[in-house]
């Protein structure tokens, strides 16, 4: 439930939606949870690369859904890497079908991240966390 907690801090902080970055090349999957953090906020990009989420950073997200399989150059760690020199207080959430990507030393080579394993039983899962916070929230 961190994912939730996350996500009310931000807005009762900021008073605004968080900015959210989903970095996912296979167009169903970014639609589904482009579909799902729609009731969350309206402040949402999508990429389907690292290079181009890279790009992006400068508008500070305050979360990062990211795919491992990605296209372009770079994969998702090595993406995670390269946020984590430019924004280290974003939530990254790895959002992958590697679950053996989730170690001690990816933890720390790439700089914390949660790690959620994408498969057909964590979609509902993120359904809920995301479901969990208020759904009255002005966008």
């Amino acid at each position: 439930m961190f994912f939730g907690a996350y996500l009310k801090i931000i807005i009762v902080f900021t008073n605004k939606p968080p900015k959210i970055f989903v970095v996912e090349d296979n167009p169903f999957y970014q639609n589904l949870i482009l579909k799902m953090l729609e009731s969350v906020s309206n402040d949402i990009d999508a990429y389907t690369t690292g290079e181009n989420c890279l790009e992006e950073m400068y508008k500070q997200p305050s979360i990062i859904i990211i795919d491992y399989m990605l296209e372009g150059e770079i994969n998702g760690l090595d993406t995670i890497r390269k946020i984590r020199s430019m924004n280290s207080s974003a939530l990254v959430i790895l959002f992958s079908t590697e679950p053996e990507l989730l170690n001690k030393e990816n933890l720390s080579d790439y700089g914390s991240f949660e790690f959620l394993e994408k498969s057909v039983h964590t979609f509902p899962l993120l359904k809920k966390l995301i479901d969990s916070y208020p759904a009255n929230i002005a966008c």
